[in-house]
Formats: structure tokens, C-alpha cells, sequence
């Protein structure tokens, strides 16, 4: 899949749903091991539907025990209580 494809299917998925970056991954049948590779589309994606007037809206990642939202885009900790159990961000075109 060219990059330009895989561009244009993601943004196809993001104005139907909301999904984290694994959630697209499994839906394109990409390996999960490549999510990080999904965060870099991401930016791509951005600037092409910023293009056509539309904007890829961001969830960011919030901490399930003490609810605290990171500002990055990728979360493994939570800093204030410094829990794992990270929901992932979640992006959407609208």
C-alpha cells in the first residue's frame, strides 16, 4: 500500500468513526507492531483534510484510574499517579 492509499483509507475510516491508532491498524489488516508508524500518517492526514476545509480531531490519552489527560499523542504512564492503564487517543474528521 503507497502512502498516498494509505492516507486516503485512513481518512475514509476517520469520517465514518472514531478510532485509536491499533483500531486502525486492525482495520486496514496492518501489523499492530506498526502503530507507531499510524501516529506519523496521522500528521499527514491532518495537513490533506485541513486542505478540504475539514479538521482530524484528537481524544488524548487519559489515565481510566485518576482521569488525568496527557498532552502527547503516546502515553505509557500516567505522570500523576503514575498508573499504566492509559486509554489510547482517539482521533475522528469532522
Amino acid at each position: 500500500m503507497t502512502m498516498q492509499t494509505l492516507v486516503e483509507e485512513i481518512i475514509n475510516l476517520l469520517q465514518r468513526e472514531e478510532l485509536t491508532a491499533r483500531e486502525i491498524c486492525h482495520k486496514l489488516d496492518i501489523d499492530p507492531r506498526r502503530e507507531r508508524e499510524i501516529y506519523e500518517v496521522l500528521k499527514r492526514v491532518a495537513r490533506v483534510v485541513r486542505k478540504k476545509g475539514k479538521t482530524l480531531m484528537m481524544s488524548p490519552p487519559r489515565c481510566r484510574k485518576c482521569g488525568f489527560e496527557m498532552d502527547r499523542l503516546k502515553a505509557s504512564k500516567c505522570p500523576r499517579c503514575k498508573s499504566e492503564w492509559i486509554e489510547p487517543a482517539r482521533f475522528k474528521i469532522e
